[in-house]
């Protein structure tokens, strides 16, 4: 039995495997959390379900759109994997390697549009690895006892969908895919000229297709 809360409901998601209790999920308010635990990924849209009517928003960490480069890359994942996101260690991982949970993805991804979510909108796409190494480390005040990785995780998509909600957040990507970050505001001063130096620097030649609002 879901505890009545007054507000609209952010939800973060760490999609893990369909069969394995590795699916990390937060659901809060603007101002406290909800529920932050380890569920299977089979078992997420039951989980969230009595929460979705008044749900604002949901970020999940999972490649939610499928990629047609090569190691089935989308445009913005190819971008990321440039040397000084791999140096770092925040470059995604290759789709083409995640054949199964990828397709997975996409099938949640079905569900919740059934339920009336639309991607790119109020269903979104974030990538907490990134965001942990180039932003400060809390986003915005919340009392959340999140536990494992998976639900730590799960916690900065949760700020992520909330943020998205105020409009704080920022896209990059291509109709392959839209990945979505926080503001730069943000950005922890050293990641913001980093990634303002790569975007200056990119090959045109590769990327003139790839958009992004993140220096607005």
């Amino acid at each position: 039995m879901v505890k009545k809360v007054e507000g609209k409901f952010f939800i973060g998601i760490d999609l893990g495997g369909r069969e394995k209790k590795t699916t990390g999920v937060c659901i809060i308010t603007k101002d406290k959390c909800i529920r932050c635990e380890d569920v299977f990924g089979k078992d997420i849209l039951k989980v969230i379900n009595p929460y979705l009517k008044n749900t604002e928003a949901i970020a999940i960490d999972a490649p939610l759109t499928k990629g047609r480069g090569k190691g089935k890359f989308r445009l913005y994942e190819k971008f990321l994997s440039t040397s000084i996101f791999r140096r770092a260690k925040v470059n995604p991982i290759p789709p083409a390697l995640m054949g199964d949970f990828c397709d997975f993805a996409r099938d949640i991804v079905k569900k919740l549009e059934k339920k009336g979510f639309v991607l790119d909108i109020n269903l979104i796409e974030t990538f907490p690895t990134f965001i942990k190494k180039t932003s400060k480390e809390i986003l915005f005040p919340v009392n959340c006892s999140c536990r494992t990785e998976n639900q730590k995780s799960a916690l900065i998509c949760a700020q992520i969908a909330f943020l998205h909600s105020i409009f704080k957040t920022r896209y990059l990507g291509y109709k392959d895919g839209f990945l979505f970050l926080p503001e730069m505001s943000f950005w922890k001063e050293g990641w913001k000229k980093k990634f303002y130096q790569v975007w200056n620097n990119r090959s045109l030649l590769k990327y003139h297709r790839l958009i992004t609002n993140i220096f607005k």
